[in-house]
């Protein structure tokens, strides 16, 4: 069983911003769709996940951004899952273009049981705990403890959960969030924007047809964004790190 995964893609307008380069969210996109192809290779793929009645989970997620690529550049995704843990699985990224490094990643994953969201440990769905990882590891490091409170920021706006947003897990996907905070940004604010590093961290489900809380201030670092439910739950905190 191979331990990576790696092609080629031409940049497209769906996946770029209006200077026609690589937004942020399309990189997301790049990370995360490679790596459902590469799990389903792997066997714990949407289709085998589902015959457990489970489903790949992101708890964390670290990109680095090096150099952004434009319109109809090819360029090159690798992915690679590190070694597992009990419960928590790493994945990493890599994309590159003519032999250089433009930006990396790392996600945090774990399997959630459909029926009552239990976390499964690896040993549970059939993951390949004997394949040998690759050596590598990328945007490593702890995490963030992330204790941004929404008192410390001013509320930027609303936004209802739809079914544009939604994945097979039932809520609201993880790349839809990145694609939910930076279209808050207005095109100056964008345009002042040299993103170094995006960190963002999951800690609550958001379902359809609920309306969230967009919370946002800015200090030396760059930007921190906090999402709300209407209970008060946090369901997401992001950092962008600026140059």
């Amino acid at each position: 069983m191979q331990n990576f995964l790696e092609k080629e893609e031409v940049l497209l307008s769906s996946k770029l911003d209006y200077t026609g380069r690589l937004k942020l969210a399309g990189l997301f996109d790049l990370f995360m769709d490679l790596a459902a192809e590469q799990a389903a290779y792997m066997n714990v793929g949407y289709e085998q996940m589902l015959a457990h009645r489970a489903f790949w989970l992101a708890v964390r997620t670290r990109v680095r951004v090096y150099k952004v690529p434009g319109l109809l550049d090819r360029v090159k995704v690798k992915t690679w899952p590190g070694k597992p843990g009990l419960v928590k699985c790493d994945r990493f990224y890599r994309l590159t273009m003519d032999g250089e490094t433009l930006a990396e990643g790392r996600t945090e994953w774990v399997a959630q049981n459909i029926d009552d969201g239990r976390m499964l440990k690896t040993d549970a769905f059939g993951y390949p705990l004997d394949m040998e990882p690759l050596p590598e590891r990328v945007c490593d490091g702890p995490f963030t403890r992330f204790r941004e409170k929404p008192e410390a920021a001013n509320l930027l706006t609303t936004y209802t959960v739809g079914s544009r947003d939604i994945d097979t897990g039932r809520h609201m996907n993880n790349v839809a969030y990145v694609r939910m905070l930076m279209g808050t940004f207005s095109v100056s604010e964008l345009e002042a924007m040299d993103v170094a590093e995006a960190e963002i961290a999951y800690s609550a489900a958001c379902r359809e047809g609920e309306t969230l809380s967009v919370y946002r201030r800015r200090d030396e670092e760059g930007w921190h964004l906090l999402v709300q439910k209407p209970d008060g739950t946090t369901a997401v905190q992001m950092v962008l790190r600026t140059r």
